[in-house]
């Protein structure tokens, strides 16, 4: 059993003043002699090497350099005698064992002391005799009883590959979150075995061998730095008595991809000796571990390993090293990025009326369709770009005036691929969760897969909502390294509807509505829009109603040339109500009439507006240009930006500000107030002027 005996240095309270702190050690073969002083108190630690054959009976210790103890503390078990001579002598009545250790306190006259010492045995043989100087350091004080950090932390480990590594067999040591670049002695039983040094990060790894065992015994397997602190493993070691040798097979690797991308998962496999332990390596470039795994070569020599490459890695070389302890075999593998789209914004957020720009790549000589989608969803730009054969991307979208402020998603989509850039609008971007079925009606019966995306590793609350707002179930997952996850609904207790899935993860949210059991064959359809006419990149709302309730419609968008511009799978509520409020016109869109198509089984039913050119100047009149004071004048005007604010300002002859008056326009760009004409405005001609942030307008009147 060691004992590691606690020692109350009463004698050694230090005041609130402390002067320093300081630590040297003095290593040896057979004992480890640690000085550490507080002003005029040193505690002495001396300690028994593991690979002692002695026991520690006596320590004597005397001063140099004219220097004197003025008193001394020993640990229980141990008393101290101050001879004549000046040598202070500690008899222990249990001896100090290999491993294990004493520390005694003296106060001497001056400070930084040089200690000389010698440890004896039983019967008065000397174990080992030294000096060690006390040197002055400016560390502050870091209490008596604290262990001195040399190579060993308190979260240092090591493990051994196999588990149970049997007599006179090789195994493996892994070790990691030592001090980086340090030294090891590594012990098997009492018996030094080997230095070793750790490498950049506190890891090491090496090989070694177990003794020849007669029974299954337990042996201690200790790492220990120069200071003395250890970390240890005790493990029964089986004596295996005529044991099979297995035939040893050459290790071998079969073939490995060049490439993987981020978030992929590939299988390593090959051929070993049977029953025995290979460990992976993953490593960068420069030599920094990734990450270390071991795995069993099965009975007949097969191996094989599935290895995830994280997505959060740069797109850098890794390599793959793959050992049996005797023979290695590397691969490089080059990471490349999991999405074929893959878009970015030069900054991380912009204000109102900002351009944003975005580059990236995508599939190379096809076209892209991309959607830019503001904080509430609503879609503020779409644009139809083309790919050359380089793959590379390269546009610009204005943040128009009067958006709100939050987390915007551009969505680019090319045949089944799909990429997303985030970037904040007056603020930084937010996380977000993006859900998306894989279809919108399901069969009854059917299982529903939803499509999540959100940050790495994230916990994601989720509650299933039915048409009348009831909860079915509520549920929580864990995203998966590269942020996704298909979560799959049971429909077994689910009847035919309209459901929502919400999800929530700290302040992010989002949601996917499906369907169960609708189908196709509505009766009578009307549809239509609230305005006839809009202008390139204002949003337009759609609203429907069906002869049919709960069935599904086909809504399609054309420009005035047919082409198509937007498809829409939607359908119709409880009520027979459907609306589309989430389009917008694009920036780019064709002036003209524009139709909308809905159509459900054999039902069909169009609707046409007017798309108008965005160049319209804004329009301002007033009731009629002569008017007296005190009478009340009507300001009306068009063509502003929807939903703008408008300003407006009456001014005289000198231009100074007689009135300010701000309204707001309406969606069409409509706006109009009244104003009434003060008592004691001078007469005389008069300008007024209307901006709404990006064209403006005058006109004259006259008071007479």
């Amino acid at each position: 059993m060691r004992k590691y005996p606690t020692v109350l240095f009463s004698l050694f309270i230090i005041s609130s003043i402390i002067a320093v702190s300081t630590i040297e050690n003095s290593f040896a073969d057979d004992v480890i002699a640690i000085s550490t002083g507080f002003d005029d108190s040193t505690i002495l630690e001396l300690k028994n090497s593991r690979g002692s054959s002695s026991n520690i009976d006596t320590v004597r210790i005397w001063l140099s350099e004219e220097n004197e103890f003025k008193s001394f503390k020993t640990e229980q078990g141990w008393m101290g005698k101050k001879e004549l001579n000046g040598v202070i002598e500690f008899k222990s009545q249990n001896d100090i064992n290999p491993g294990e250790s004493v520390k005694f306190g003296i106060k001497t006259i001056k400070q930084n002391p040089t200690i000389n010492w010698k440890a004896l045995d039983e019967s008065g043989e000397i174990i080992y005799a030294s000096s060690i100087k006390t040197l002055k350091t400016n560390t502050e004080d870091t209490g008596l009883n604290e262990t001195v950090i040399i190579a060993i932390k308190n979260d240092s480990n090591f493990r051994l590959i196999p588990e149970t590594p049997t007599s006179n067999s090789e195994f493996r040591v892994v070790g990691e979150k030592f001090i980086p670049n340090q030294s090891l002695d590594f012990y098997i039983g009492d018996e030094l075995h080997k230095t070793i040094m750790t490498d950049d990060d506190g890891n090491l790894l090496f090989t070694a061998k177990t003794p020849q065992k007669t029974n299954d015994e337990r042996t201690e397997f200790v790492l220990m730095d120069s200071g003395g602190s250890e970390k240890i493993l005790s493990i029964r070691i089986p004596q295996v008595e005529n044991r099979e040798i297995a035939k040893e097979i050459k290790l071998s690797l079969d073939n490995t991809p060049k490439e993987a991308k981020r978030g992929e998962i590939i299988s390593l496999e090959g051929m070993a000796t049977p029953n025995t332990t290979l460990t992976i390596t993953s490593m960068l470039p420069n030599g920094d571990i990734l990450n270390i795994d071991t795995i069993q070569t099965e009975f007949n020599g097969k191996w094989s390993f599935e290895h995830l490459f994280s997505p959060e890695l740069d797109l850098d070389v890794v390599s793959m090293e793959i050992s049996d302890g005797k023979n290695k075999i590397l691969r490089n593998i080059q990471v490349i990025s999991a999405k074929l789209i893959n878009i970015n914004t030069e900054k991380t957020s912009y204000e109102v009326g900002d351009l944003v720009s975005f580059k990236g790549s995508a599939i190379p000589n096809k076209s892209m369709s991309v959607i830019l989608e503001d904080s509430i969803g609503a879609d503020i730009f779409s644009r139809n770009i083309s790919v050359g054969e380089t793959g590379n991307v390269d546009f610009e979208i204005e943040i128009p005036r009067g958006s709100v402020e939050g987390t915007y998603v551009l969505s680019a989509f090319q045949d089944n691929e799909d990429g997303i850039a985030i970037f904040g609008v007056g603020q930084e971007p937010e996380p977000i969760l993006i859900l998306r079925p894989s279809k919108l009606n399901y069969l009854s019966g059917e299982a529903i897969k939803i499509s999540i995306q959100g940050s790495t590793n994230a916990q994601v609350a989720l509650i299933l909502i039915d048409s009348a707002d009831r909860e079915k179930f509520s549920d929580s997952i864990n995203l998966g390294p590269d942020g996704r996850e298909i979560y799959e609904i049971n429909p077994d207790d689910l009847t035919t509807g309209a459901y929502t899935l919400d999800a929530k993860r700290g302040e992010s949210s989002g949601s996917a509505l499906f369907t169960i059991g609708l189908s196709k064959g509505s009766g009578a359809i009307s549809i239509q829009t609230t305005r006839d006419h809009y202008k390139v990149g204002e949003q337009i709302l759609i609203l429907g109603n069906t002869a049919t309730v709960n069935v599904l419609l086909d809504i399609m968008i054309t420009d005035t040339n047919g082409q198509i511009i937007k498809k829409v799978e939607t359908f119709s509520n409880k009520f027979g109500v459907f609306k589309i409020d989430n389009f917008r016109i694009p920036l780019d869109g064709i002036k003209g009439t524009w139709t909308i198509n809905a159509k459900s089984g054999g039902n069909f039913m169009e609707s046409n507006f007017d798309v108008i050119d965005d160049s319209e100047k804004l329009m301002l009149k007033i009731n009629k240009t002569n008017y007296n004071n005190n009478e009340i004048m009507s300001i009306e005007g068009d063509g502003a930006r929807s939903s703008s604010t408008i300003t407006i300002k009456i001014m005289n002859s000198g231009d100074n500000i007689i009135q300010t008056l701000n309204i707001t326009a309406k969606n069409n760009g409509e706006f109009a107030t009244v104003w009434q004409i003060p008592a004691d405005l001078e007469l005389g001609e008069y300008d007024i002027l209307a901006d709404d942030g990006k064209t403006n307008a005058a006109i004259k009147f006259t008071i007479n």
